[in-house]
């Protein structure tokens, strides 16, 4: 993996760091099918499960990752990583919609709705 890794990266790519193991289980992709199905499963429980930050590069860096990083398919790749961030989007929680209360909701709804209120300015 060393070799692999020496030629697909770019320089800040080579020195050792906590998301070393995950940056060259991304590089794999491309000559592993158990990489890939392990990138997709990824993507498809990045919003379930808690991956450590620390150790693991983000779905909204994997296209920038594919791009930055040599390739012998360049466009096949490009493509599995695009499939595998969009899969990540779409598989994340939407943001809490915070509840309000209209007139009528509650135990005791009324069946005529609230009167207009307008606010007037003292002079």
């Amino acid at each position: 993996m060393d070799r692999i890794a020496l030629l697909a990266c770019p320089a800040e790519c080579r020195a050792d760091h906590p998301r070393r193991a995950h940056h060259d289980r991304l590089l794999a992709v491309e000559r592993d099918a158990d990489a890939v199905l392990e990138l997709f499963e990824t993507a498809v429980t990045w919003a379930e499960l808690e991956y450590p930050e620390e150790t693991t590069i983000p779905p909204a860096r994997w296209v920038e990752f594919a791009r930055m990083h040599r390739w012998q398919d360049p466009d096949r790749v490009l493509r599995i990583f695009l499939l595998a961030a969009d899969m990540a989007g779409r598989s994340a929680r939407p943001a809490p919609v915070p509840l309000v209360r209209a007139s009528g909701d509650g135990i005791c709804p009324t069946l005529a709705p609230a009167p207009e209120r307008h606010l007037r300015l003292a002079p």
